[in-house]
């Protein structure tokens, strides 16, 4: 039974468009709203794109780069804090945290596709 969770956790990590589809879907029955629904599935799906790019990146260019990205998620989720108190003269952090969490799913899945295509390019180069 372990070895199927392990199996699933590794296919969502794998391929996170998967769990972001399957999730809005899913969501869209519940809410019965596909802009909520799809909110809230890539909020959900985010994660994943995260853990996949870190390994795509460890994968691609046999280093890790977990520090490396987590000090960017860090520093990402201080501009947009600073970037609300000047704005706003007070800091709601569930906004900017929303605001951060979404902004890092549009860039991980940017990462994700484009380090996709690099695998698949220099897997044709090493041919």
């Amino acid at each position: 039974m372990s070895h199927l969770i392990a199996y699933i956790v590794a296919i969502f990590i794998t391929f996170p468009i998967v769990v972001t589809v399957g999730l809005y879907y899913i969501l869209k029955r519940i809410y019965k709203h596909p802009k909520k629904a799809l909110h809230r599935s890539i909020a959900y799906s985010t994660l994943f794109y995260i853990i996949s790019v870190m390994i795509m990146l460890d994968h691609l260019f046999q280093s890790s780069y977990i520090g490396s990205i987590i000090l960017f998620l860090l520093v990402v989720l201080m501009s947009f804090v600073i970037l609300q108190w000047k704005f706003t003269h007070e800091i709601i952090f569930k906004h900017a945290f929303k605001l951060f969490w979404r902004s890092m799913f549009l860039c991980f899945f940017v990462a994700y596709v484009l380090l996709g295509i690099t695998g698949i390019i220099l897997g044709l180069i090493r041919i």
